[in-house]
């Protein structure tokens, strides 16, 4: 792995969000003139815009392995291999976490969520790297969600919970995530507790929603209930 896109690139602005841009559009040719346009965003472009990139890009190659910046006219392109990416990684490893043991799973799940340093492309427009930053921050909830059940398989039910209460504290309409709450509890011999978190998952789906709690919600309620 050389390149990070979970969070920040590190440097002077300018030169971060052109790496931040070609990283987005990782092995593609990115125009000059979106270069520029993620470059100076909301800024007056200088004149010497042309002439900025192209420093910029030859301190990128200076601190990149060499042959990894293409260019053609008024284009550029980054080469990234397979599995470079943190991003890559974390993928690989909560592939792996899906064959290995709730030990070693959680070692690779903490692994995995370890790499995040805060905002992925926090650098470029919010509609250019939207999409891409969604399925990132999907990714770091999959990682999250199977952490709490590898906590739970191993026992540990105080760091399953607390993972699966900050997942809903932090998005409250996901159903699933109060159904592995629910049932998290449920496990630890919590049972007043779990029915306690499905009433409030309940209500709060009523209220933000107008929705009834959906099978899996259901299903989780029906375990406790057994």
């Amino acid at each position: 792995m050389i390149f990070r896109v979970l969070g920040p690139q590190a440097g002077p602005r300018k030169p971060a969000t052109l790496l931040a841009a070609l990283l987005l559009h990782a092995n593609a040719w990115v125009s000059l003139d979106e270069l520029i346009d993620e470059i100076w965003q909301e800024q007056a472009v200088p004149a010497s815009a042309d002439r900025n990139v192209r420093t910029y890009v030859w301190q990128l190659r200076r601190a990149l392995p060499p042959g990894r910046i293409d260019a053609r006219p008024r284009a550029y392109r980054l080469r990234v291999e397979r599995g470079e990416l943190d991003a890559d990684v974390a993928r690989s490893l909560l592939d792996r976490s899906a064959h290995a043991s709730p030990a070693d799973a959680v070692t690779h799940l903490t692994c995995a969520l370890d790499l995040w340093r805060g905002r992925p492309f926090e650098e470029l427009r919010s509609e250019t790297a939207a999409p891409s930053a969604a399925r990132l921050h999907e990714l770091r909830w999959d990682l999250r969600e199977r952490l709490a059940d590898a906590y739970t398989a191993l026992g540990r039910h105080g760091d399953a919970i607390g993972v699966l209460r900050a997942l809903t504290a932090e998005d409250p309409m996901r159903e699933d995530t109060w159904a592995r709450l629910v049932r998290a509890l449920h496990t630890a011999g919590r049972r007043a507790n779990a029915l306690s978190e499905y009433r409030r998952a309940c209500a709060l789906l009523a209220a933000e929603l107008g929705v009834e709690p959906g099978p899996e919600l259901v299903r989780a309620r029906r375990e406790v209930a057994a």
